[in-house]
């Protein structure tokens, strides 16, 4: 068995009406490859990608990619789907959002 120690950028997101507040978790695991988990309430959210382009950090993918696309990868299959879906939604538009406000700040989404 291997353990190696990783690094990760995690930070609340807060005062999103409807949500309680959310922790997002951000692994870079090498050159285009890392992981987004994104907790609420208890409930967790979480998926790995392993070829995101080259250069490509998990931020800068999670910024650039479409809302259907990050739910369909993060979804459940076991979930109730319908209305699980509306939420997670909101919860990876509020991730986004916090993105977009962290690089408009200075923050360079690593």
């Amino acid at each position: 068995m291997q353990v190696r120690n990783v690094t990760v950028q995690a930070f609340t997101v807060e005062d999103v009406k409807g949500l309680d507040p959310l922790l997002v978790v951000l692994q870079d695991d090498g050159p285009g490859k890392g992981r987004l988990l994104v907790e609420c309430f208890g409930e967790a959210w979480s998926n790995y990608w392993g070829a995101m382009g080259e250069n490509t950090t998990v931020a800068s993918f999670v910024l650039e990619a479409g809302i259907d696309y990050l739910e369909s990868k993060m979804q459940s299959p076991f979930e109730n789907r319908r209305k699980r879906s509306q939420y997670l939604r909101k919860i990876l538009g509020a991730v986004q959002d916090a993105l977009r406000q962290r690089l408009a700040a200075g923050g360079v989404p690593s």
